[in-house]
């Protein structure tokens, strides 16, 4: 039998993410690489084996910027009625779901599981987020690539300082992250900083998320701060900075270019202005939102200023559906007048570019990985093509390129 390592991929439409749609197009690959992109008139000539995608249009693969796979096993809490904004109800919920359901062994099938969703849907790479150090091998050896990061917590007093002792002896080639401002301490925040710039890596943590959390930041009071002293944290010792969490973490230095703030729900117009000044990324995870009932980030002013934008899935404890296409139908249905271009572009090009996968992922020209889609599409025009891909959520159809 003949073996090929060079193909020609030809479909109705090629998105390449670095400019206009390519109707008629092809995608000529070879040892795993795009070696060219173009009409096909222009490659049909080209020495490879042939195939044709009639009804599809050739993508890029996504990148999911935010997920926790340790929590894949809690799935059964969004399976329940949305939390209306409770979040502090909702952690409550959580703590006590990972108490009961603690067997290791189920906890490493359900991530597996849920990486394995996450490729069938098209996601080559994803930053995961957990608590379990061992948890940063769950991505050996798949095709999906696992970017994770060991989530700290530790606000004041004694909690903080364990958190800061257990910083000092992870490797140093394991990434680590933030929890969040009313939960990981400024000592902290800025020790997590100062070792992801060492690393010429990523600050990632959950920033604005709920109404609660800013409550707590701006006055020291409200349900975090109950729910804190529940948990044997010394509440007392924090002071609170006055002000919401990301005039909060510019007042700490630690943003900047590589520094991600996941959900961005709860922001002020300065604090917008101030994410697009230090060139922060901000990642949105619109079907986690809209499950816990903390609203609607705004967008389209984050746009407006050129913030970058990427999205996550967030975990199946908070989300009924990982799956980036369905996160750009919410987002198009919450935000209806963003261009699709743009919806795309965050569960693409955006997140590998963040991630450092530019030069691989996100875009379809010649030098990156030959993994991409064959997306089937009823498109009849180049207007139609960004439609569907970020509309059609659960419906839409796909295969590998590989």
């Amino acid at each position: 039998m003949q073996e090929f390592s060079r193909y020609l991929y030809r479909a109705p439409f090629v998105v390449s993410g670095t400019g206009p749609v390519i109707v008629d197009g092809a995608v000529l690959t070879e040892d795993g690489l795009v070696v060219a992109v173009g009409p096909y008139v222009d490659l049909k000539d080209a020495d490879a084996k042939q195939e044709d995608y009639e009804g599809h249009v050739l993508t890029p693969s996504l990148v999911n910027c935010h997920a926790h796979l340790e929590l894949s096993h809690l799935a059964m809490l969004s399976e329940n009625s949305p939390v209306s904004g409770d979040m502090t109800g909702w952690i409550r919920s959580l703590l006590a779901a990972r108490a009961e359901n603690s067997d290791q062994e189920i906890v490493h099938d359900a991530a597996l599981m849920a990486l394995a969703r996450l490729y069938g849907a098209g996601c080559r790479a994803v930053a995961d987020i957990g608590n379990m150090l061992d948890s940063r091998l769950l991505g050996d050896g798949f095709k999906t690539e696992v970017f994770f990061f060991l989530e700290l917590l530790g606000l004041c007093g004694e909690s903080e300082e364990s958190a800061l002792a257990l910083l000092s002896g992870i490797d140093a080639d394991v990434r680590c992250a933030a929890h969040a401002p009313y939960s990981s301490g400024p000592r902290l925040i800025r020790a997590l900083k100062e070792r992801a710039q060492a690393g010429k890596g990523l600050l990632t943590m959950h920033v604005a998320e709920s109404t609660q959390e800013i409550e707590f930041l701006r006055t020291g009071g409200g349900p975090f701060r109950n729910f804190l002293a529940e948990r044997g944290v010394e509440v007392d010792l924090f002071t609170s900075p006055g002000m919401g969490s990301v005039k909060y973490l510019d007042s700490l230095g630690v943003l900047d270019s590589q520094t991600l703030c996941v959900h961005g729900v709860h922001v002020e117009d300065e604090e917008i202005s101030l994410l697009a000044a230090r060139g922060a990324t901000v990642c949105l995870c619109p079907g986690s939102n809209r499950f816990m009932g903390v609203g609607l980030a705004p967008v389209e002013k984050m746009l407006a200023q050129n913030i970058p934008l990427v999205l996550g899935t967030d975990s199946l404890a908070s989300n009924p559906r990982l799956s980036l296409w369905q996160e750009m139908q919410v987002l198009r249905e919450d935000h209806p007048g963003i261009a699709p271009e743009a919806v795309f572009a965050m569960a693409s090009f955006n997140g590998a570019r963040l991630l450092g996968l530019g030069e691989r992922l996100g875009t379809v020209v010649p030098g990156v990985s030959s993994s991409l889609l064959a997306v089937r599409c009823p498109a009849k025009n180049e207007a139609d093509v960004f439609e569907h891909l970020t509309s059609a959520g659960a419906d839409i159809q796909l295969e590998w390129l590989e």
